[in-house]
């Protein structure tokens, strides 16, 4: 094979994606817009309430809730990327052949390959991170609230 092959893009899975970030933005909007009523409505409940040790607990889930929501994402982006550069590293390419790109890249050989495949653990190793500084930050808020 030639050192310019190109890896073709996957147009229905292009088209996939872009519909999965369309409705994911759509979502995301409607729920910050319904986030400063929801806010409001417990601000005034635990205001009225007037149980600090209540407030207290709201106070902790909602840290808690904020500290492990990006958990589970980080982790699964920490899996698919290491997964990638398992697929690169046994093929000595970059992108695997089985793997579905939005666009058509040239594929990489050789050190180039390499390169790519640390880069790609590299990042593989920071989301993991980012999801255990979140799992901590969450059990911090956990303790520290109590």
């Amino acid at each position: 094979m030639r050192d310019t092959d190109i890896h073709s893009a996957d147009l229905a899975y292009r088209r996939r994606s872009l519909l999965i970030v369309a409705a994911i933005v759509v979502l995301a909007s409607f729920a910050l817009w319904q986030l400063d009523a929801w806010l409001t409505g417990i601000a005034s409940q635990l205001a009225q309430d007037g149980d600090p040790q209540r407030t207290r607990r709201w106070l902790r889930g909602l840290l808690v809730a904020l500290g492990l929501l990006p958990v589970v994402p980080l982790s699964l982006l920490a899996r698919s990327l290491r997964r990638l550069a398992a697929a690169a590293q046994a093929e000595q390419r970059f992108p695997p052949r089985d793997w579905r790109t939005l666009r058509d890249v040239r594929v990489l050989r050789g050190a180039a390959a390499l390169r790519w495949i640390g880069r790609v653990r590299r990042m593989a190793a920071v989301a993991r991170v980012l999801a255990a500084l979140c799992a901590a930050v969450a059990m911090a808020a956990f303790w520290y609230y109590r």
